[in-house]
């Protein structure tokens, strides 16, 4: 007992003597991306926040390029975007990252963008010790994912298991597991990370999926038939979509982003880029007046080019010439909606 005692005496010592910083460098693209985004904030008025389905499909700088070339020289839709999509993002730490980033916004912060699924609010087991998992999992935040998993409409058994899926980063980053290396004797990122992280601050955040010699893509284009079911199953569900509903849970993380995205004086706008997964969360939030603004492009009939399989590097995304072809769509969508976007500042 003494033992155990002295032990929590010193993590607690330790974690007051070497203070983990909110969004530490050596999280794999993560950190990379933050610190430019504090090295060159004010240069941006407008935020991309979402999972590998940002990161890897929009691109600012064609983003940027189409709104001036649509709108002119007006002041109100000038825009200057930065990426902050992040591969493998989920709904939880997509809001803490969204939230860590905005308690420090640019100056003339006009729009934030936002896209996740609403899943389930499951943190990978085998992630449990990565930097990744552990340095979001404050006590705050550990808090605010359980809320989100008891308010869900899962049932106890998998709350249960969802809850310890984030109470044990949690206990691993208030043990400051590995702290004292990694503040003391910081890891390198590999070559291959270090080379992604010079593409994508080099792009505004934004990095291609190159089909050059791509194996996936390969085997994706040899190998359709999964992609076209789930595409007419994606089909299926839309033109059989009843009412809308949105869980509590749910509800409460959209209403979090957005009073997030309110607090720094920009507007929320949230996005659903031509992806397969079957929830139509966003939809149904805006259709009950939980979001104000939704750019929804998850139709493969209203938007058949961007799910044919030729425009596809992946079932999850798009090629590197349909990503330049989508963010053109989005910033004259973007550009269509301005007049009721400025109301709503």
């Amino acid at each position: 007992m003494i033992a155990l005692a002295a032990f929590l005496v010193a993590t607690i010592v330790l974690g007051q003597i070497i203070p983990s910083p909110t969004i530490p460098s050596n999280v794999v693209f993560i950190g990379p991306k933050y610190d430019y985004y504090q090295q060159h904030k004010d240069e941006y008025n407008a935020l991309f926040f979402g999972s590998s389905r940002v990161y890897n499909q929009i691109v600012p700088e064609v983003f940027d390029s189409e709104v001036q070339a649509i709108s002119g020289i007006a002041d109100d839709i000038n825009v200057n975007s930065y990426n902050f999509g992040v591969p493998a993002m989920r709904a939880l730490d997509s809001t803490v990252l969204l939230e860590d980033v905005l308690a420090n916004p640019p100056k003339d912060l006009k729009w934030v963008f936002f896209e996740t699924i609403l899943d389930k609010g499951y943190e990978p087991l085998p992630n449990a010790r990565t930097h990744r998992a552990m340095y979001w999992h404050t006590w705050e935040n550990t808090a605010f994912a359980a809320r989100y998993i008891l308010t869900s409409e899962e049932s106890i058994p998998s709350k249960a298991v969802l809850l310890v899926s984030h109470l044990l980063p949690a206990i691993y980053r208030q043990l400051n597991v590995g702290r004292l290396f990694t503040q003391v004797l910081p890891s390198t990122f590999s070559e291959q990370e270090q080379t992604v992280a010079k593409a994508f601050t080099a792009n505004d955040g934004y990095y291609a999926l190159t089909e050059k010699d791509s194996q996936k893509r390969q085997q994706f284009l040899n190998n359709q038939a999964d992609y076209l079911r789930a595409v007419q199953k994606l089909e299926n569900t839309l033109s059989s979509a009843g009412s809308p509903q949105l869980a509590d849970n749910k509800r409460m993380l959209l209403e979090r982003v957005s009073q997030a995205v309110l607090a720094t004086g920009a507007v929320p706008i949230f996005i659903e880029p031509p992806a397969l997964d079957l929830e139509l969360d966003f939809r149904s939030a805006k259709q009950l007046g939980v979001i104000d603004h939704l750019l929804s492009y998850k139709d493969p009939q209203q938007y058949a080019d961007f799910y044919q399989p030729s425009w596809r590097y992946d079932e999850a995304h798009l090629t590197e010439a349909a990503s330049q072809a989508f963010s053109r769509v989005l910033a004259r969508d973007f550009v269509s909606v301005s007049d009721s976007v400025s109301d709503s500042r």
